[in-house]
């Protein structure tokens, strides 16, 4: 059996080191990803006191059930989350969607003593809003070496200064050889058709303009919840 923590009265002695009370307080306070905790009898008993929230929690809802927490049309689909940690089936949903005007990805874990058994379920939720940022503005870019050529805001090599536009040049377009006008002449652009589903004849324009609104609060979409569905899901546990 692994080796449990322990507790003197000052410090909690983990296998990996020990820690304060206060360190633990303040590690769940300083982390970038709020932690809520629904416990293995289905209540919710804990959150972490991180500022500036996603989702906003108070001490008065600990120890409500699960199911209080939640509108009725969503609970089959949040109770099949938490069956399905129950029962092994799954360890964890991750749902990205947009809250307070930036992108947030929420985590949902099955948590498990050492031996496998549940304790509850724990949902991670936070800001990656830095983190695409930062991969949309060249993070990464070098996937042979592991080191970005880009600064990370104007696209410049970190070595040389240069940036990839200055290093690459735009090729001047073909010249026919007999008119003298080059083939962007001849041929304009013409917009590209919409891809169709083959099986449906749909366009993915018309799917996506189709797909429900997600509640810029609270991340849920306005279609119906439908518990037979994998994912993604329609409400934050």
């Amino acid at each position: 059996m692994a080796e449990q923590p322990s507790y003197d009265g000052v410090y909690i002695t983990f296998p990996t080191g020990k820690l304060s009370l206060i360190e633990v307080q303040q590690i769940f306070s300083t982390i970038p990803f709020e932690v809520d905790l629904i416990d293995h009898t289905d209540h919710f008993t804990w959150y972490s006191n991180k500022p500036n929230r996603e989702h906003v929690r108070t001490v008065d809802q600990l120890n409500e059930t699960v199911e209080e927490c939640h509108p009725k049309k969503v609970w089959p689909i949040v109770k099949g989350i938490i069956d399905s940690f129950k029962d092994g089936s799954r360890d964890s949903v991750s749902r990205p969607l947009f809250m307070k005007g930036h992108r947030v990805l929420i985590q949902y874990y099955a948590l498990r003593d050492v031996d496998g058994s549940y304790l509850g379920t724990i949902e991670f939720t936070g800001s990656v809003e830095h983190i695409l940022t930062a991969y949309e503005n060249g993070g990464w870019s070098d996937a042979s070496s592991g080191a970005s050529k880009a600064d990370g805001t104007t696209g410049t090599d970190a070595d040389s200064g240069a940036s990839e536009e200055e290093a690459a040049p735009a090729a001047a377009p073909a010249t026919d050889a007999t008119s003298g006008a080059s083939e962007e002449e001849a041929a304009p652009a013409t917009p590209a058709a919409p891809a169709v589903d083959a099986t449906s004849g749909a366009s993915e324009e018309e799917a996506a303009s189709a797909a429900p609104a997600a509640d810029a609060d609270t991340g849920a979409s306005d279609a119906p919840a439908n518990p037979s569905k994998p994912g993604p899901f329609t409400y934050d546990l």
